[in-house]
């Protein structure tokens, strides 16, 4: 941590010293955790922060774990930069009613917000616990990542794993889905935003990175949509590769979708090309969006003649082992994946909404025979979503 408490009841920041002054006051001075009273040791080596620890065997509850100086860095950096906005700022400030500790603490006119600068992997039970206490508190919790834990695949693509997965912001329903980086090395700060999910654990966006200088708080609401054309250009790729990927051995879900293709006599490669299309509520699920997406077909669309009718309860029932019980602590809607695929389908004449959550089905669903032509299927289809 970057401050401490004397015996005197002063909170001081060791990183606004010279080595100097802090070899003194390491001499001469106790200092104190201001959030367990206990006593801390001063770390000030050359080529860290200078910052406070607890001793080894420490019973602090907001002792922090696996965080080291490139979290101090970017710690101390992320406070100074809103210090020199002239923003109220608190650094480290220990929250006795939830029992917490936020890296920075921001107070506004009418409300807080608490930045927590994450670097070490941590539980997502912890993740969550954090956010509750914040928001039991009337306190916005906004959390950034380091570069550390940035784990890009391609130009417009990162790997999302569950513990990423719990940092995704949308502060309103009209927000971008939003991640935040920040290295205190090169004091570049990323936001990727406009998630969408091709398959499980790796996310398409749009990446901004800025410099820390030339930005200001407010920047970090900035949003950024993919362009329509441009999310189903990409997309159409991923068809593509869908369709193609060469046999390969199978385990957990993959296997079991593969069993349940062959208990229907269907084949990935001849599939409807319907099958597989982006809705941005996929972090919801638990399974591939060609899973879900080829069940809700076969099982209940395929089977109804045209004319014939289904239900979005009825969906979500056979889907319900499939969809995620909880939702995300800083998403703050719960958009429903199931409904958004059957807009598409309603876009793409195959179906339309007769009544509140209530489908007809207009026209048959097309199987393929061979791989050719479901190539050409799936880029005609998607060719429907693109502007003439």
């Amino acid at each position: 941590m970057l401050q401490a408490k004397t015996e005197y009841g002063n909170i001081m920041t060791l990183a606004s010293y010279t080595r100097e002054e802090i070899s003194f006051l390491q001499k001469h001075t106790q200092f104190f955790c201001p959030a367990c009273q206990e006593p801390v040791i001063v770390k000030a080596g050359s080529k860290m922060i200078p910052h406070f620890a607890h001793k080894s065997k420490s019973s602090c509850p907001v002792r922090e774990g696996g965080e080291g100086p490139y979290h101090e860095k970017g710690k101390l950096l992320l406070y100074q930069w809103l210090k020199y906005q002239r923003l109220d700022v608190e650094l480290e400030v220990y929250l006795p009613s939830i029992n917490q500790r936020p890296d920075l603490l921001i107070n506004l006119k009418h409300k807080k917000v608490a930045i927590e600068y994450q670097c070490a992997r941590i539980p997502p039970a912890d993740i969550i616990k954090r956010n509750e206490g914040y928001q039991r508190e009337g306190i916005i919790p906004i959390w950034i990542l380091g570069a550390n834990q940035f784990d890009r695949r391609k130009s417009n693509e990162i790997g999302i794993d569950q513990f990423r997965l719990h940092f995704i912001h949308q502060f309103s329903v009209n927000f971008p889905l939003t991640l935040y980086f920040f290295c205190p090395d090169t004091l570049r700060l990323t936001s990727f935003q406009d998630l969408h999910f091709p398959v499980m654990q790796r996310a398409m966006g749009e990446i901004t990175i800025r410099k820390l200088d030339e930005m200001v708080f407010t920047d970090l609401f900035t949003v950024s949509f993919a362009a329509r054309e441009n999310l189903f250009k990409r997309w159409k790729q991923k068809k593509r590769s869908f369709r193609t990927r060469p046999s390969r051995r199978m385990f957990g879900q993959e296997l079991a979708w593969n069993h349940w293709l062959y208990a229907n006599s269907a084949h990935r490669e001849t599939l409807p090309s319907i099958i597989y299309l982006p809705v941005s509520a996929q972090f919801r699920m638990l399974t591939q969006p060609w899973d879900w997406q080829s069940r809700l077909c076969l099982e209940i669309i395929h089977p109804v003649a045209a004319g014939g009718t289904f239900s979005l309860q009825r969906c979500m029932h056979m889907l319900h082992r499939h969809i995620r019980s909880a939702s995300l602590p800083l998403i703050q809607s719960e958009p429903n994946p199931v409904y958004q695929y059957l807009q598409l389908l309603i876009e793409l004449k195959v179906i339309n909404e007769s009544a509140p959550d209530h489908f007809t089905k207009l026209k048959p669903i097309i199987f393929y025979d061979h791989i050719e032509s479901a190539l050409k299927g799936d880029a005609l289809l998607m060719d429907q979503f693109l502007p003439p």
